[in-house]
């Protein structure tokens, strides 16, 4: 019964759906309405990462000029040496890169490196060795490279960092030996004066850094046309561009002596082309060499077809140029230039400014890239001036020289001038001229060192190069030194001292210069010099320089001699030094004939009253300079033979006196 009754509701139920169905079918019903779905938005976005730290950087900021120096490539090279690896040849690349990131301006700066596995330099891109040595070279004991002409690194302050104004880059390769793995200078540094670089440090296997701290912070603020400070030196030499063309120019050599008492006889002046450069005309000097087959098989005989070569000057990439005798400097041909043809004499500055400068003028034919570019001028590297007792720098660009123009009513300037410094150097050559000392107290000479001005490597007869020379009588000061022997051997006998055996050799002087004490009394003493020129050559305008620090003060005079103070080199330095010439007309000093020494004395006077306390040893002098050149000074001073007589004197009163007490006790 309960089962019919839910049938019944069922059937009900699905006859009223049925009829809802039909009936909304006629009437059009409305579908039912579906629910637009939900807009899309994007999901919320996620909080922003903080951004990554930055890689600390591998040394700390520099406060000056940072080096970098990076080992790029090693590679193994012929020949291969299996069984000597030590010997084995590898060839090296590396990137030197220096920043000026302090506040001045970087003037003509160096990089010195220091290496340790027998490198050979092959090349350095626009640099070169500040020596001057050509490439290939041997860098195992350390080099220095430079720019040329002198580099400048300006700084970011007056640049807004441009990077290209305040950094070089440059890559350099060369041969190293034994060294598989990439191999490091030992140190690295900028040669800047003022400059202080910390010691250098590797960073993994190929990186090496260096800061230079600059000397203080001013800031430098430059135009664009920047010229470096003219710098004093021993020698100057400004190279002078007068005239310029797309395809030569004409350039005014200088050359100024602003030693204070450096003298050069027979200058010589060599210098090596950047850009294989060469010399078409030469007025006022001259080279000892032509050297034409360069230019004909070289660059030059390419590009200058319609041009005789033959006829050009000088063609050599070192050229060595040499001044021309006085009888040249009215010569329309080759003199004619002013401070030209002086037979290369040049004199200090202080002593005679007329003749302290050598000039001439050369006309320079420039070759591609650079032969069709009027304002492209390179001056040439590596300069070696004298006998090698001066070195000099790399050229500087300098404000142009002002020249006065007699046909115009204002001055003229060059079109580009560059100045190159020499210097003396430690290393000297031997010295030309040596000093004897004697007095009257003494009979004895103390003679010229042994080998003062070097010996000969197989001397006759034969003779020590290392024992002293021996004390010799006054006869024997006018005998050529080959042939003192028998007066040596004569005074030793007669003095009681044995000579070695074999005898020291002689001095090998061309000039001897004799230092004699004349007389010595309460209110003043005197001395005489004497030159003595043993050598094939005769010294016209001679001088020598006398120091005295303790005599000076008392110097009268020469009497024989031009003798006056030696010129102050500035207002601090105290004078102690007299300048000896000869008068006039008396000014030669004459080579030697028959083996007999061209002579030149006098007698000099001094005071006491203004050197109380003088001591023997004052005297005589420190030093002695010939011509601007040191002389060789003796190992020591005459004995003072006065106070042993003296002594003795005494020794018989006191004893003729108790004698005497004796007897008439």
């Amino acid at each position: 019964m309960g089962g019919c009754k839910a049938a019944v509701w069922v059937l009900l139920v699905a006859l009223l759906a049925i009829f809802v169905s039909v009936e909304g079918q006629g009437r059009g019903a409305v579908p039912p309405v579906v629910a637009a779905p939900a807009p899309l938005t994007p999901a919320p976005a996620p909080m922003d990462l903080a951004p990554a730290p930055e890689p600390a950087p591998l040394w700390p900021p520099c406060d000056g000029v940072d080096l970098v120096y990076v080992n790029t490539r090693v590679e193994k090279i012929f020949p291969y040496l299996n069984e000597t690896p030590w010997l084995q040849p590898y060839k090296f690349e590396a990137q030197v890169t220096v920043t000026n990131m302090g506040y001045s301006t970087v003037e003509g700066w160096a990089i010195g490196m220091n290496f340790s596995n027998g490198e050979i330099l092959v090349s350095a891109e626009d640099m070169l060795l500040e020596d001057g040595r050509p490439m290939p070279v041997d860098v195992s004991n350390g080099t220095v490279l430079t720019q040329i002409p002198a580099g400048v690194l300006k700084n970011a302050i007056e640049t807004a960092g441009e990077l290209s104004q305040i950094q070089k880059t440059f890559t350099i390769t060369g041969t190293e030996f034994g060294k598989k793995l990439f191999s490091m200078p030992k140190n690295i540094n900028i040669t800047q004066k003022g400059y202080n670089c910390s010691i250098a440090k590797t960073f993994g296997n190929t990186t090496m850094h260096t800061c230079c701290s600059e000397p203080n912070r001013n800031v430098t603020l430059t135009d664009e046309e920047f010229y470096l400070p003219s710098e004093k030196g021993n020698f100057t030499i400004t190279y002078d561009v007068k005239q310029a063309y797309p395809g030569s120019y004409l350039a005014l050599v200088t050359i100024s002596n602003d030693s204070p008492i450096a003298r050069i006889e027979n200058w010589n002046l060599s210098w090596t082309w950047v850009e294989n450069e060469f010399i078409t005309k030469m007025l006022g000097a001259t080279t000892r060499s032509a050297d034409l087959e360069v230019c004909l098989n070289g660059i030059a005989g390419k590009t200058y077809t319609q041009m005789d070569l033959n006829k050009a000057f000088s063609c050599s990439k070192s050229p060595e140029i040499i001044d021309l005798p006085l009888g040249r400097i009215n010569d329309t041909e080759n003199g004619g230039i002013e401070y030209c043809c002086r037979n290369g004499s040049i004199w200090p500055a202080v002593l005679d400014p007329e003749r302290s400068k050598s000039a001439f003028m050369v006309n320079v034919m420039k070759v591609p890239p650079q032969s069709n570019k009027l304002n492209s001028i390179t001056p040439p590297g590596n300069w070696r001036f004298g006998d090698g007792r001066f070195k000099c720098g790399v050229p500087r660009r300098i404000k142009p020289t002002v020249y006065p123009d007699p046909y115009l009513m204002h001055d003229t300037a060059a079109f580009k001038t560059w100045q190159v410094t020499c210097n003396e150097t430690a290393i000297k050559p031997p010295p030309k001229c040596c000093v004897s000392f004697s007095k009257y107290t003494n009979d004895s000479i103390v003679p010229c060192r042994t080998c003062a001005c070097g010996c000969p490597k197989n001397p006759t007869p034969v003779c020590s190069p290392t024992t002293s020379s021996q004390l010799l009588p006054y006869s024997a000061l006018t005998i050529h030194p080959e042939n003192r022997t028998a007066q040596i051997l004569a005074w030793a006998a007669l003095n009681h001292r044995i000579p070695p055996n074999p005898l020291p050799c002689q001095d090998y002087c061309g000039v001897a210069i004799n230092w004699h004490v004349v007389s010595n009394f309460t209110g003043g003493w005197s001395s005489r010099m004497t030159l003595f020129d043993w050598s094939n050559t005769t010294y016209p305008d001679w001088f020598t320089i006398v120091e005295m620090p303790n005599a000076y003060a008392g110097f009268e005079k020469a009497y024989s001699f031009n003798a006056t103070a030696m010129p102050l080199m500035n207002d601090t330095t105290a004078n102690t030094s007299i300048l000896v010439r000869g008068l006039e007309g008396l000014n030669y000093l004459m080579a030697a004939t028959n083996r007999s020494a061209g002579k030149l004395q006098s007698v000099f006077s001094f005071t006491k009253k203004t050197t109380p306390g003088i001591r023997e040893a004052d005297y005589f002098p420190a030093k002695i300079y010939f011509n601007g050149e040191e002389c060789s000074m003796p190992e020591g001073f005459p004995m003072n033979a006065a106070p042993r007589m003296v002594t003795s004197m005494v020794t018989t009163l006191v004893l003729v006196a108790l004698c005497s007490v004796v007897l008439v006790l």
